[in-house]
């Protein structure tokens, strides 16, 4: 399991607890969950959730020259080709639909 998939998986359990109106021993216990590894996602997940995450972004007055998309590579290793004509908003929203 990637960490991502993990992070997803224990999103989804925290999640559950959260809905599910148990205690968090009543809900490991229910789910055979270890109470120590629930607590470590929890922190970990709640640490992610409050760090803002912020990426270098090297940008140039240079004019285009006619480019009709600019390449992005992300530290994750994910690379995207946007279009040049995209507002500011929407390079937003695309590069936290990325990370």
């Amino acid at each position: 399991m990637t960490q991502s998939e993990k992070h997803q998986h224990w999103t989804t359990i925290v999640s559950k607890q959260q809905e599910s109106g148990l205690s968090i021993p009543s809900f490991c216990k229910e789910h055979d969950i270890n109470y120590a590894t629930f607590h470590y996602w929890l922190k970990k997940l709640k640490q992610t959730d409050d760090e803002p995450i912020a990426h270098q972004v090297v940008m140039s007055d240079r004019p285009s020259l006619g480019l009709e998309a600019v390449v992005v590579h992300l530290p994750n290793g994910v690379r995207a080709e946007l279009p040049t004509s995209l507002s500011l908003t929407q390079i937003q929203t695309w590069l936290k639909a990325l990370q």
